[in-house]
């Protein structure tokens, strides 16, 4: 049985409770959870005392990383064990308190190791360039290591307010995920997810344009509660083009983000890709999107309109000046950097749109075109956000809908408030 000093014990059990909030019920409910408390389970796991499911999707090791004697040889015997889907939360004590626990040593509140090593963040990942893993999301962490009523809080809350007083915090906690997997998640079919609301003019182009595509794919339009013939040119174009798979899901007409989700539902896709039918991004960019997820490069792929210049007239600049604010909050907020939070243009596993309704349900977000939510729940639960810049073009045929400013304006607001109380205050 491992000997754990006083603070060690303190910290594992607040570690675990903040490390719970940000597991989804659905991985609860399914055990595809394992917690790693002590050397003597990291033992019976490494050595294949102990086998583990490959149903795994999260492993959280609650054992500080500077107590591993070799932690790339540990990383290279976990790696063989889990499979390409699983993430690892790990932890570890920042390099700026050591001599406090060489303090605490002394007075007998820790143990003191010899071979103990400490880390900071650009240390961290020197071990892991030797390795397959990578920092897939930092959570925020707490200033203190232990739970003292009312006094953590305060310094909690002190902190995610003023973030540059992060570099004080005692302990560190990070999302890790695996660089580089199987070649088979770059067979696996994707679901595109076109809501369409009024875009008759659109549908033949879109079809047509699905042929550009170099991965196996199905189109799912939903059309919601459209008062022109977009419903009739799709059963059309379904009858036309047999060698595609399309299919045709009814709308409730109650915006965006109900549509994709109605869409979802149908999917039978490994992914799934929201694409917008006003067609300001070109069809074939989403084997970029494609790529990059099947690669694992990321979890979620958001496509940023904001790198690239956007051609003449595509957007307003009371809009593009918008995105940028909205851009620079929600990256503040989720401590994620996303360079545009309303592209249209989303790839995620399939599976992961389980994670953004447990998150807007929670945390009672009613965010009507839905990237917002997707973003936000991305963070929380640990799944890696990357942004793919893409070429935004004019919309030639329709109109937009984003067209009630003020109103779309105090939804994100209403958004972001709750998603900072969430991140920053629970």
């Amino acid at each position: 049985m491992e000997n754990k000093s006083f603070l060690r014990k303190k910290w594992e059990e607040f570690f675990l409770q903040i490390t719970n909030k940000r597991i989804d019920e659905n991985s609860k409910k399914n055990n595809e959870v394992l917690i790693i408390k002590d050397k003597d389970d990291l033992n019976k796991i490494i050595n294949r005392e102990k086998d583990v499911d490959k149903n795994i999707k999260l492993v959280v090791v609650a054992i500080p990383l500077n107590n591993f004697d070799n932690l790339v040889d540990f990383f290279k015997k976990i790696e063989t064990i889990l499979s390409d889907e699983t993430k690892i939360v790990v932890n570890y004590y920042s390099i700026l308190w050591r001599p406090f626990f060489l303090l605490m040593s002394k007075i007998g509140l820790t143990h003191y190791f010899k071979n103990e090593c400490y880390f900071s963040e650009n240390i961290f990942k020197i071990f892991l360039e030797s390795t397959n893993f990578k920092i897939s999301h930092y959570i925020d962490e707490p200033l203190l290591p232990i739970n003292i009523f009312g006094i953590t809080k305060f310094f909690y809350l002190i902190t995610n307010f003023l973030p540059f007083l992060k570099f004080l915090s005692v302990t560190k906690i990070c999302y890790l995920q695996k660089k580089n997997i199987s070649k088979e998640y770059s067979s696996k079919k994707a679901s595109i997810i076109i809501p369409c609301k009024n875009e008759e003019k659109n549908i033949t182009k879109i079809v047509k344009d699905s042929k550009l595509l170099e991965f196996p794919y199905e189109l799912i339009f939903i059309d919601d509660k459209s008062d022109d013939l977009t419903a009739k040119i799709i059963k059309e174009e379904i009858n036309r083009n047999k060698e595609t798979e399309i299919k045709l899901v009814m709308g409730e007409g109650l915006g965006k983000y109900k549509a994709v989700r109605a869409g979802i539902q149908k999917a039978e896709g490994f992914y799934s890709m929201i694409f917008d039918a006003d067609i300001t991004l070109e069809m074939q960019d989403l084997n970029l999107f494609y790529k990059a997820i099947s690669e694992g490069r990321g979890n979620l792929i958001n496509g940023s309109r904001l790198i690239y210049k956007p051609y003449a007239g595509a957007m307003k600049t009371l809009n593009y000046f918008g995105n940028i604010f909205f851009a620079y909050l929600v990256s503040y907020i989720t401590k994620v950097r996303v360079t545009d939070t309303l592209c249209g243009t989303k790839c995620f596993k399939t599976i992961d749109i389980k994670k953004f309704d447990e998150f807007e349900k929670k945390n009672q977000v009613t965010d009507l075109w839905g990237d917002f939510n997707i973003l936000f729940a991305s963070s929380f639960y640990g799944l890696k956000t990357i942004d793919l810049p893409i070429r935004y073009r004019k919309r030639e045929e329709g109109e937009t809908k984003m067209n009630k400013r003020y109103f779309f304006f105090k939804n994100m607001l209403r958004t972001c408030f709750k998603a900072f109380i969430r991140f920053k205050c629970l």
